[in-house]
């Protein structure tokens, strides 16, 4: 009894054993590889592979024999190493990540004029004639993360051993402009959608008013003065669909006589919108804009 109980687990070792003379496939060699580059004996593999690939034991050496790996195995197996398929085929041994020693903070790192949020890993303080490329020093509760050449203050800096950024993703907010004059209305368009907005034109109140019902925009940037009549009952209108909405009004009617100052200052105080007279910079209106949807976004 004793001996027939010891057989297969003897032919089993014989089978694993055997693995060494196997097949000459190129991505039965290269898996090979890999598990040896893991840790993994030779004669485990097939007792591996077959752990990972829910396969009987015998099964998963005739896989290595036969290099009868599917892409749904490569996959599995990928998977299951937390690995790029390329790592398992590559004839290079794959790279272990070094462990960077430091403590995670939450930051801010300056893009441009942007300032991205990002997971920074900080180092020691800089010393008197040390450098850096990226230093941190603390504004608040956060760190601000900067090139070295940038940061000239006199804040204790930290080195930055690390920064990751997860770059926000988010439609681009839907602008409305109402302008019956075609020259601005296209220099509006072009200079809001190179600062990061979608932008529709309208020509008439009605045309906006029927827009709007239908897809409300993000905010509204309208001129007082259209063709022979103001935009008051169009911006009412909003207002009531839209109460939070922001909203700007442009004007260049006063100075030209066409309209009251008492008649736009009593519409912009009733319905809560801000007034910017023409001749205007199109980089303050888009700020004016842009800061406008931020508090209506923190109020929500």
């Amino acid at each position: 009894m004793q001996v027939s109980k010891s057989l297969p687990s003897i032919a089993l070792a014989q089978e694993e054993d055997s693995v060494e003379d196997g097949s000459d496939s190129v991505v039965a060699r290269r898996l090979h590889d890999f598990f040896s580059e893991q840790g993994l004996p030779r004669h485990k593999h097939a007792s591996q592979l077959a752990v990972i690939l829910g396969l009987s034991r015998s099964g998963a050496f005739r896989k290595f024999q036969d290099a009868s790996f599917s892409a749904s195995d490569l996959q599995t197996l990928a998977q299951h190493f937390q690995v790029d398929i390329s790592a398992l085929l590559s004839a290079e041994p794959a790279l272990a990540v070094p462990r960077i020693e430091g403590e995670v903070q939450p930051a801010r790192v300056l893009v441009g004029s942007m300032a991205l949020a990002c997971t920074a890993t900080l180092g020691a303080l800089l010393q008197a004639g040390e450098h850096c490329e990226l230093v941190a020093t603390q504004q608040g509760v956060e760190w601000l993360i900067q090139p070295f050449a940038t940061n000239t203050g006199t804040a204790l800096r930290r080195r930055v051993l690390q920064l990751v950024i997860t770059p926000s993703q988010r439609a681009l907010p839907r602008i409305a402009v109402l302008e019956d004059s075609r020259d601005l209305a296209a220099n509006m368009k072009e200079a809001f959608e190179a600062s990061g907005f979608r932008v529709e034109l309208f020509g008439s109140a009605a045309e906006l008013a029927q827009r709007a019902a239908d897809a409300p925009f993000d905010a509204y940037l309208m001129d007082w003065w259209l063709n022979g009549q103001t935009a008051s009952q169009v911006l009412q209108t909003i207002r009531r669909a839209q109460p939070s909405v922001p909203m700007l009004l442009t004007t260049g009617a006063i100075a030209a006589g066409h309209a009251g100052e008492a008649d736009i200052v009593h519409v912009a105080t009733a319905l809560r919108i801000p007034v910017v007279e023409k001749p205007f910079r199109l980089a303050l209106v888009i700020s004016q804009v842009r800061q406008l949807l931020e508090q209506a976004a923190a109020n929500r």
